[in-house]
């Protein structure tokens, strides 16, 4: 039985989509208990119906009530997951039905927890890699705008009690303290804000998401970074799906739209057009610039040696070895820098600033 395309007859299609796709973790709650419940011969209607019972509400119980609800109309495991498009990754039924053909649905499901879980990771580092420069960043805002408030409105009242002739450096210190809102809190706010407009903005069309995706990729470390990370989780699907017998124009399909990159998923289209063709894989990942040349060449002597999927592991391998070492140096180099560029801003500046006119003003006491 095969399920049907039309609106009226897929409304958890509908409702997936409204409701946004599973979080990795919650894939990986769902892959497990359907693994654990193939391997010990268990109905799995029965089993995600008790299971979505004991869940509270969220996407998760909604759609593995709506998975056993499926299973129970008398569906297949991978119409039912089907029916969950815009909730559960395109691939994930498509690999499920590979599993069932094969009768190794409970190895082939394994598999995937492992790759899910190989996507937290990746997504773990480089938060953190991020995180650690973002809050040294942010309290550097917060001392220079204590510095403003409090400490320069005192050296103000100072010099007017003093009436000294004040030097370019300090008027401007002066006038930061007076309206430290504008001068500390606004221009940064007003960045944040314009950059997510943006994003919002061009996220609407797939042009739009491809420019943000390059902007993304043109920023120092952090887009390396972001594109590794991205890479790694490409490929390493794709050789989950190839080592599952999943034809290549379509394991590529397949992995393009599980990715969270528009240019990757884009180029990927035109890499499975290549190969049904009859191009070689080399060729093809060459021609649409898919990934570096170096791991383009490793795929294609891998698909000429016949060990596709082990080259296509190892060319992951590349990209996350990649990621740790840059994220190790976000985590590392950064912050110091930051630190030091702050103590810079605030001894350069202030310090030159404030007791400039105090060392002139002791001068003229002295003489």
């Amino acid at each position: 039985m095969e399920p049907s395309n039309s609106p009226d007859d897929r409304p958890a299609n509908r409702l997936g989509n409204l409701t946004g796709q599973l979080s990795p973790d919650d894939l990986i709650t769902l892959n497990e208990e359907i693994a654990a419940m193939a391997r010990a011969g268990l109905p799995l209607d029965q089993g995600l119906a008790a299971m979505a019972h004991e869940m509270g509400s969220g996407r998760l119980q909604r759609a593995t009530s709506e998975i056993a609800n499926d299973l129970r109309s008398g569906m297949t495991l991978p119409e039912a997951l089907g029916r969950q498009a815009g909730r559960v990754p395109d691939f994930y039924p498509a690999l499920v039905s590979v599993a069932v053909r094969s009768g190794r649905v409970s190895e082939i499901l394994a598999t995937l927890t492992v790759y899910a879980r190989s996507i937290t990771d990746l997504r773990s580092t480089v938060f953190g890699a991020i995180f650690y420069p973002s809050v040294v960043l942010a309290f550097s805002f917060v001392l220079f705008g204590f510095v403003s408030w409090k400490i320069i409105p005192q050296f103000e009242r100072i010099f007017a009690d003093f009436g000294l002739d004040l030097p370019i450096i300090t008027q401007i210190a002066i006038q930061i303290g007076r309206h430290p809102m504008e001068f500390v809190l606004v221009p940064p706010l007003t960045i944040v804000i314009a950059i997510s407009l943006a994003k919002l903005s061009l996220r609407g069309t797939e042009t739009g998401r491809r420019a943000w995706t390059r902007f993304v990729y043109s920023m120092p470390l952090v887009g390396t970074l972001v594109r590794s990370a991205r890479l790694a989780a490409f490929s390493d699907l794709l050789a989950i799906l190839v080592d599952h017998a999943m034809p290549l124009p379509e394991a590529f399909r397949l992995a393009g739209k599980a990715s969270s990159d528009p240019l990757m998923a884009s180029a990927a289209v035109y890499v499975e057009q290549d190969l049904c063709d009859g191009k070689t894989l080399g060729e093809a990942l060459r021609t649409r610039r898919l990934v570096p040349e170096l791991i383009a060449w490793m795929t294609g002597l891998g698909e000429r040696r016949g060990n596709l999927s082990q080259s296509l592991h190892q060319a992951a391998q590349v990209y996350r070895r990649q990621v740790e070492m840059r994220a190790a140096m976000l985590r590392s180099v950064l912050p110091p820098f930051l630190i030091l560029g702050t103590a810079a801003v605030l001894v350069g500046f202030f310090a030159l600033s404030m007791f400039l006119p105090l060392i002139k003003l002791l001068a003229e006491l002295s003489g």
